[in-house]
Protein backbone atom coordinates (compact mmCIF):
# COMPACT_ATOMS: atom_id res chain seq x y z
CA UNK A 1 0.00 0.00 0.00
CA UNK A 2 1.25 3.42 -1.05
CA UNK A 3 1.65 5.62 1.61
CA UNK A 4 3.40 8.30 0.55
CA UNK A 5 4.00 11.23 2.85
CA UNK A 6 5.99 14.06 0.79
CA UNK A 7 4.55 16.40 -1.22
CA UNK A 8 2.14 16.17 -4.52
CA UNK A 9 2.22 18.34 -7.27
CA UNK A 10 4.44 20.46 -10.10
CA UNK A 11 5.05 24.23 -9.16
CA UNK A 12 6.57 26.57 -12.15
CA UNK A 13 8.67 29.33 -11.06
CA UNK A 14 8.88 32.90 -12.08
CA UNK A 15 11.31 36.13 -11.18
CA UNK A 16 9.27 38.27 -8.95
CA UNK A 17 6.42 40.17 -10.17
CA UNK A 18 6.52 38.02 -13.30
CA UNK A 19 3.88 35.61 -13.04
CA UNK A 20 1.25 35.10 -15.18
CA UNK A 21 -2.34 36.09 -14.87
CA UNK A 22 -5.10 33.95 -15.40
CA UNK A 23 -6.19 36.30 -19.36
CA UNK A 24 -2.29 35.14 -19.85
CA UNK A 25 -2.88 31.61 -19.16
CA UNK A 26 -6.16 31.85 -20.98
CA UNK A 27 -4.08 32.85 -23.84
CA UNK A 28 -1.35 30.01 -23.45
CA UNK A 29 -4.08 27.41 -23.67
CA UNK A 30 -5.41 28.54 -27.29
CA UNK A 31 -2.13 28.65 -28.16
CA UNK A 32 -1.16 25.58 -27.19
CA UNK A 33 -4.76 23.71 -28.00
CA UNK A 34 -3.96 20.95 -25.41
CA UNK A 35 -5.79 22.40 -22.62
CA UNK A 36 -8.22 24.84 -21.57
CA UNK A 37 -9.69 26.33 -19.07
CA UNK A 38 -12.99 26.22 -17.48
CA UNK A 39 -14.15 29.96 -18.49
CA UNK A 40 -12.39 31.29 -21.33
CA UNK A 41 -11.38 35.09 -21.20
CA UNK A 42 -12.46 37.07 -24.07
CA UNK A 43 -9.66 40.06 -24.34
CA UNK A 44 -11.61 42.71 -23.59
CA UNK A 45 -13.03 41.33 -20.97
CA UNK A 46 -10.08 40.25 -19.45
CA UNK A 47 -9.44 43.35 -16.42
CA UNK A 48 -13.00 42.71 -15.48
CA UNK A 49 -12.28 38.84 -15.32
CA UNK A 50 -9.64 39.29 -13.28
CA UNK A 51 -10.92 41.34 -10.76
CA UNK A 52 -14.57 40.18 -10.49
CA UNK A 53 -14.25 36.51 -11.64
CA UNK A 54 -10.87 35.91 -10.34
CA UNK A 55 -10.35 37.74 -7.19
CA UNK A 56 -12.12 36.37 -3.70
CA UNK A 57 -12.98 38.94 -1.24
CA UNK A 58 -9.57 39.30 0.30
CA UNK A 59 -7.89 40.22 -3.11
CA UNK A 60 -6.15 36.51 -3.82
CA UNK A 61 -6.99 35.19 -6.87
CA UNK A 62 -9.19 31.50 -6.59
CA UNK A 63 -7.91 28.59 -8.03
CA UNK A 64 -8.09 28.94 -11.99
CA UNK A 65 -9.58 24.96 -13.60
CA UNK A 66 -7.55 23.58 -16.00
CA UNK A 67 -8.37 21.00 -18.32
CA UNK A 68 -6.63 17.99 -20.17
CA UNK A 69 -7.44 14.90 -21.62
CA UNK A 70 -10.96 14.96 -19.26
CA UNK A 71 -9.14 15.45 -16.26
CA UNK A 72 -9.19 18.77 -13.67
CA UNK A 73 -6.66 20.21 -12.30
CA UNK A 74 -6.12 23.03 -10.00
CA UNK A 75 -3.96 26.23 -10.94
CA UNK A 76 -3.03 28.50 -7.99
CA UNK A 77 -0.96 31.49 -7.34
CA UNK A 78 -1.52 33.25 -10.44
CA UNK A 79 -1.02 37.09 -10.60
CA UNK A 80 -1.84 39.58 -8.95
CA UNK A 81 -2.11 37.78 -6.16
CA UNK A 82 0.35 36.33 -3.88
CA UNK A 83 2.46 33.05 -5.03
CA UNK A 84 2.11 29.75 -4.19
CA UNK A 85 5.31 28.70 -1.93
CA UNK A 86 8.03 26.53 -3.56
CA UNK A 87 9.54 23.37 -1.50
CA UNK A 88 13.40 22.97 -0.97
CA UNK A 89 14.89 21.48 -4.17
CA UNK A 90 18.48 20.52 -4.00
CA UNK A 91 18.25 18.28 -6.99
CA UNK A 92 18.96 20.33 -10.58
CA UNK A 93 18.42 18.90 -13.95
CA UNK A 94 19.84 21.19 -16.80
CA UNK A 95 19.64 24.55 -15.18
CA UNK A 96 22.60 27.33 -15.48
CA UNK A 97 25.54 26.85 -13.66
CA UNK A 98 25.14 29.38 -10.49
CA UNK A 99 20.89 29.28 -10.71
CA UNK A 100 19.61 30.42 -7.61
CA UNK A 101 16.00 29.81 -7.17
CA UNK A 102 15.31 32.04 -3.64
CA UNK A 103 13.27 35.15 -4.48
CA UNK A 104 11.70 33.40 -7.33
CA UNK A 105 7.29 33.10 -7.15
CA UNK A 106 5.66 30.17 -8.20
CA UNK A 107 2.59 28.71 -9.51
CA UNK A 108 1.58 25.30 -8.51
CA UNK A 109 -0.03 22.68 -10.26
CA UNK A 110 -2.28 20.42 -8.13
CA UNK A 111 -4.85 17.68 -9.14
CA UNK A 112 -8.52 19.08 -9.14
CA UNK A 113 -11.20 17.70 -5.85
CA UNK A 114 -12.31 14.83 -7.95
CA UNK A 115 -8.69 13.81 -8.47
CA UNK A 116 -7.75 13.88 -4.78
CA UNK A 117 -6.70 10.22 -3.68
CA UNK A 118 -5.52 9.52 -7.18
CA UNK A 119 -2.85 11.99 -7.48
CA UNK A 120 -0.59 9.22 -7.62
CA UNK A 121 -2.10 7.21 -10.59
CA UNK A 122 0.17 7.65 -13.64
CA UNK A 123 -2.84 8.49 -15.46
CA UNK A 124 -3.26 11.29 -13.65
CA UNK A 125 0.17 12.16 -12.89
CA UNK A 126 0.81 12.04 -17.19
CA UNK A 127 -1.78 14.44 -17.30
CA UNK A 128 -0.28 17.15 -14.72
CA UNK A 129 2.77 16.59 -16.62
CA UNK A 130 1.02 17.03 -19.65
CA UNK A 131 -0.67 20.44 -18.47
CA UNK A 132 2.56 21.18 -16.80
CA UNK A 133 5.14 20.98 -20.05
CA UNK A 134 1.79 22.83 -22.20
CA UNK A 135 2.78 25.57 -19.39
CA UNK A 136 6.31 26.24 -20.24
CA UNK A 137 5.84 28.08 -23.18
CA UNK A 138 4.53 31.05 -21.19
CA UNK A 139 7.35 33.75 -20.85
CA UNK A 140 9.81 34.17 -17.98
CA UNK A 141 9.07 30.94 -16.74
CA UNK A 142 12.79 29.97 -15.04
CA UNK A 143 12.52 26.46 -13.92
CA UNK A 144 9.86 23.69 -13.52
CA UNK A 145 10.08 22.22 -9.91
CA UNK A 146 8.58 18.45 -9.78
CA UNK A 147 7.67 18.40 -6.29
CA UNK A 148 8.05 14.70 -5.15
CA UNK A 149 11.64 14.31 -6.23
CA UNK A 150 12.24 17.74 -4.86
CA UNK A 151 13.56 18.42 -8.19
CA UNK A 152 14.61 22.29 -10.56
CA UNK A 153 14.04 21.23 -13.90
CA UNK A 154 15.09 23.49 -16.94
CA UNK A 155 11.62 23.94 -18.55
CA UNK A 156 12.92 22.91 -22.36
CA UNK A 157 14.50 19.91 -20.95
CA UNK A 158 11.38 19.39 -18.53
CA UNK A 159 9.02 19.84 -21.94
CA UNK A 160 11.66 17.26 -24.15
CA UNK A 161 11.59 14.96 -21.52
CA UNK A 162 7.64 14.45 -20.64
CA UNK A 163 6.29 14.73 -24.34
CA UNK A 164 9.21 11.88 -25.05
CA UNK A 165 7.21 9.65 -22.48
CA UNK A 166 3.57 10.90 -23.25
CA UNK A 167 4.57 9.64 -26.98
CA UNK A 168 4.81 6.14 -26.00
CA UNK A 169 8.88 6.76 -24.50
CA UNK A 170 10.76 6.01 -20.88
CA UNK A 171 9.53 7.28 -18.11
CA UNK A 172 11.54 10.26 -17.62
CA UNK A 173 13.44 9.17 -14.64
CA UNK A 174 16.34 11.83 -15.12
CA UNK A 175 13.69 14.95 -13.83
CA UNK A 176 10.70 12.96 -12.41
CA UNK A 177 12.97 11.33 -9.72
CA UNK A 178 16.06 12.18 -8.05
CA UNK A 179 19.43 9.91 -7.33
CA UNK A 180 21.66 10.51 -4.39
CA UNK A 181 24.60 9.08 -2.75
CA UNK A 182 23.80 7.43 1.14
CA UNK A 183 26.40 7.44 3.71
CA UNK A 184 27.66 3.13 2.93
CA UNK A 185 28.35 4.60 -0.80
CA UNK A 186 24.87 3.42 -2.33
CA UNK A 187 22.84 5.22 -4.67
CA UNK A 188 18.69 6.04 -3.82
CA UNK A 189 15.99 7.72 -5.34
CA UNK A 190 14.13 10.29 -4.13
CA UNK A 191 10.40 10.17 -5.84
CA UNK A 192 9.91 7.02 -6.81
CA UNK A 193 7.99 6.47 -3.55
CA UNK A 194 5.23 8.66 -5.06
CA UNK A 195 4.10 5.86 -7.49
CA UNK A 196 5.02 2.79 -5.48
CA UNK A 197 5.32 3.70 -2.00
CA UNK A 198 9.05 2.31 -2.16
CA UNK A 199 12.74 3.88 -3.35
CA UNK A 200 15.37 2.06 -5.41
CA UNK A 201 18.64 1.50 -3.59
CA UNK A 202 21.37 0.58 -5.86
CA UNK A 203 23.34 -0.87 -3.86
CA UNK A 204 27.63 -0.23 -2.95
CA UNK A 205 29.12 -3.36 -5.08
CA UNK A 206 27.21 -1.74 -8.22
CA UNK A 207 28.58 1.68 -7.34
CA UNK A 208 32.44 0.83 -8.70
CA UNK A 209 30.82 2.90 -12.04
CA UNK A 210 28.69 5.75 -11.24
CA UNK A 211 27.64 6.25 -15.09
CA UNK A 212 26.45 2.17 -15.22
CA UNK A 213 24.61 1.96 -12.17
CA UNK A 214 22.87 5.49 -13.13
CA UNK A 215 22.02 3.31 -16.01
CA UNK A 216 20.41 0.77 -13.77
CA UNK A 217 18.78 2.99 -11.96
CA UNK A 218 16.60 4.72 -14.90
CA UNK A 219 15.79 1.21 -16.50
CA UNK A 220 14.79 -0.13 -13.17
CA UNK A 221 12.48 3.40 -12.31
CA UNK A 222 10.81 2.89 -15.76
CA UNK A 223 10.14 -0.97 -14.53
CA UNK A 224 8.93 -0.12 -11.00
CA UNK A 225 6.60 2.72 -12.14
CA UNK A 226 5.11 0.67 -15.08
CA UNK A 227 4.73 -2.53 -12.94
CA UNK A 228 4.13 -1.24 -9.70
CA UNK A 229 5.54 -1.93 -5.49
CA UNK A 230 8.14 -4.83 -5.41
CA UNK A 231 6.66 -7.70 -2.71
CA UNK A 232 9.20 -10.71 -3.42
CA UNK A 233 12.80 -11.02 -5.15
CA UNK A 234 12.69 -10.62 -9.00
CA UNK A 235 16.15 -11.26 -11.37
CA UNK A 236 15.67 -9.25 -14.00
CA UNK A 237 17.80 -7.55 -17.08
CA UNK A 238 19.69 -4.56 -16.69
CA UNK A 239 21.35 -2.45 -19.47
CA UNK A 240 23.63 -3.89 -21.46
CA UNK A 241 21.92 -7.21 -20.62
CA UNK A 242 23.66 -7.77 -17.33
CA UNK A 243 21.47 -10.14 -14.38
CA UNK A 244 20.07 -8.18 -11.56
CA UNK A 245 18.82 -9.09 -8.39
CA UNK A 246 16.22 -6.63 -6.94
CA UNK A 247 14.61 -7.30 -3.62
CA UNK A 248 12.00 -5.45 -1.45
CA UNK A 249 14.09 -4.44 1.69
CA UNK A 250 12.80 -5.90 5.45
CA UNK A 251 10.75 -3.02 6.27
CA UNK A 252 9.04 -2.73 2.84
CA UNK A 253 10.59 0.46 2.11
CA UNK A 254 13.23 0.12 -0.62
CA UNK A 255 13.59 -2.29 -3.40
CA UNK A 256 17.34 -2.91 -3.07
CA UNK A 257 19.36 -3.69 -6.26
CA UNK A 258 22.05 -6.09 -6.46
CA UNK A 259 24.15 -8.30 -9.14
CA UNK A 260 22.61 -11.75 -10.05
CA UNK A 261 25.72 -12.93 -10.95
Amino acid sequence: MNDYKGEYGVSLAFPPGLRPDPCQLDACAQASGGFSISQHLGVGDCAGAITSSYLSESGSPVSVEALIWGLTFDVIGLAPGEGAPLPSCPYDFELPPGFDIAGHEAVRILPGPHLRGGERLVPIVRAMAGLAAALCSLPDLAAVVWHPARSRIAPAYFSAIVANWLEGGVFPARGLVSLGEVADGAMQTEGVGFFTGQELRIEPELMGDPAAATRIAVRLIDHLVTNGSLDRTVDIAGPEGRLLRIEPSENGRLVRVWSAS
